[in-house]
């Protein structure tokens, strides 16, 4: 029976360790997510549009932890996802409208270059190792400034056309990819320049 006994009386402390160490654990994903929220929050603080920037690379923070790396990945991915959706919207919005000059096709071909671009960038951002570092980050800057050019210029070519609200529309979407690009922009000039 002694045995027995001893086990209940443990049982109590063993539910207190457990919730002890529950609590020591759930405190320590806390601060260790509250670390990685505010290193994104302070990166964000960096570039031209920093609510946005938090808002849309907060939800990685468990991938971006605290890796200025993995936090430009993760930027050029939100980018690259927005263009790709501001392309498709481009192209459902402009059936049957009556814009000149040929903006649409104009617009979907800067579209189509920016997310090539894109692509190019994520890619080397994955060999970044090595003696050549500054040059590939270089490569990289160079792409999404590149990608941000032409995604200026898709919004350039709706500035005189017709159907108002439509041009609007379409622009409203291009903006957003600009900005998204731009934080993507903003956080691997961090980079380049340490």
């Amino acid at each position: 029976m002694q045995p027995f006994t001893s086990l209940l009386l443990s049982l109590p402390l063993l539910a207190i360790f457990n919730l002890t160490l529950i609590s020591a654990t759930s405190r320590f994903l806390t601060e260790t997510n509250s670390t990685q929220l505010d290193f994104i929050k302070a990166s964000c603080e960096t570039t031209r549009y920093p609510d946005l920037c938090f808002e849309t690379l907060s939800p990685f923070s468990n991938a971006i932890q605290t890796s200025p790396t993995e936090l430009v990945n993760a930027a050029l991915m939100v980018s690259l996802k927005g263009v790709k959706a501001a392309s498709k919207a481009v192209k459902v919005l402009s059936k049957g409208a009556v814009l000149s000059g040929g903006a649409v096709s104009d617009c979907l071909e800067n579209m189509s270059d920016s997310v090539d671009e894109m692509k190019k960038s994520m890619v080397a951002m994955k060999d970044l190792d090595g003696p050549d570092f500054k040059e590939k980050m270089g490569d990289v800057k160079t792409w999404v400034s590149a990608a941000l050019t032409d995604e200026d210029t898709c919004m350039d070519g709706f500035e005189e056309n017709g159907d108002v609200k439509m041009k609007e529309t379409i622009r409203g979407y291009i903006v957003n990819v600009a900005e998204l690009t731009s934080i993507a922009l903003a956080l691997i000039s961090n980079i380049y320049s340490t």
